[in-house]
């Protein structure tokens, strides 16, 4: 009885300091996109604080420390060549979609200290990356799903990372795992502004850094909104292409997808020096390195009005979305 009096009281004090409802992961006010609405060692059941590391843990650097060479390890007596292909086996060379979202735990993560929501990592790997209708990787809603309406007590085969538990084996082990498990993969971004923003709070550089393919995916209203979240845009926009100089830095592979309100709602607004300004951030990037594949994709009825200005450069492509990617959320808070 006495615990859960203790959770009342809780919950009505946590009532009491955050009357109003969480912003959505879509807005420029989303958790983890501004250092306030970080902190340092939080509480991961605090829904309106994400928990960061401290910086000295995070500005770590790989070989930095002393290890033990595992001289008597048979693994370690093969060439890094052979490890190196175990390790892409493992956990290399795949689609991964990935997000650090407030959410309930996987009910495959086996005996979870407190079953409601949290701050929480969860990641899905496709099975077949060219074809929509086969691909098994499952998003974590569909997880609760199939564990209670389905039985289902295990992620299914081939659509989790294995081996990731090389990584904590030993040090030697970490720093040649971890190179493969982010320099080979591609990345695919939960929908939504804020993932990119909290990947850079929580990643070391020495990780992020190592990140060579990413596809990205959010709704933007930059100059195309006029609620009072305006002003919030004109901030947040231009940083979410900072981060590729900061801390997505070797990045050489990004798929942007930009779902935009109605072409037919905007059109009476809209002017070349608007499209301009909502092109200039992306231009800076384009021009930043040398990619290896830069596309932007926009949805269908914006694509006409932007043919023209991707036809007189050659360092991106412009895509239209596929007809299976969601259409905007017309509405945040």
């Amino acid at each position: 009885m006495a615990p859960e009096i203790f959770t009342r009281l809780l919950k009505k004090k946590r009532n009491g300091r955050y009357p109003c409802p969480r912003p959505k992961c879509g807005s420029p006010n989303a958790i983890g996109i501004s250092y306030s609405t970080c902190e340092v060692n939080g509480d991961p059941f605090n829904g309106w604080k994400l928990p960061i590391p401290p910086l000295e843990q995070r500005v770590l650097k790989l070989g930095a420390g002393k290890c033990n060479h595992q001289q008597a390890s048979h693994f370690f007596q093969l060439p890094i060549e052979v490890r190196t292909l175990i390790y892409i086996e493992l956990m290399g060379n795949r689609r991964v979609h990935i997000e650090h979202a407030w959410m309930l735990p996987s009910p495959f993560r086996p005996n979870p200290k407190q079953d409601r929501e949290r701050w929480e990592w969860w990641h899905g790997v496709c099975q077949k990356s060219a074809s929509y209708f086969d691909d098994q990787c499952w998003n974590r809603r569909y997880e609760i799903y199939a564990n209670r309406f389905k039985g289902l007590k295990s992620a299914p085969a081939g659509t989790k990372l294995g081996g990731v538990e090389w990584l904590r084996c030993c040090q030697i082990s970490y720093e040649e795992a971890l190179r493969v498990l982010y320099g080979t993969n591609v990345f695919i971004l939960r929908t939504g502004l804020d993932t990119p923003f909290i990947m850079s709070r929580l990643f070391s550089p020495a990780c992020s850094s190592l990140i060579t393919s990413m596809e990205i995916s959010f709704d933007s209203w930059y100059k195309l909104d006029e609620t009072p979240q305006a002003a919030a845009w004109e901030t947040v926009y231009p940083a979410l292409f900072d981060l590729f100089e900061h801390y997505f830095c070797k990045v050489h592979k990004l798929r942007l997808t930009m779902h935009m309100p109605a072409w037919e709602k905007m059109r009476g607004t809209m002017n070349d020096d608007k499209i301009d300004e909502i092109l200039a951030p992306w231009e800076r990037l384009a021009q930043s390195r040398d990619w290896t594949s830069l596309k932007l994709c926009v949805p269908s009825d914006w694509f006409p009005c932007l043919t023209g200005r991707a036809g007189k450069q050659t360092r991106w492509e412009l895509t239209m979305t596929d007809w299976y990617e969601r259409t905007p959320v017309v509405e945040y808070s």
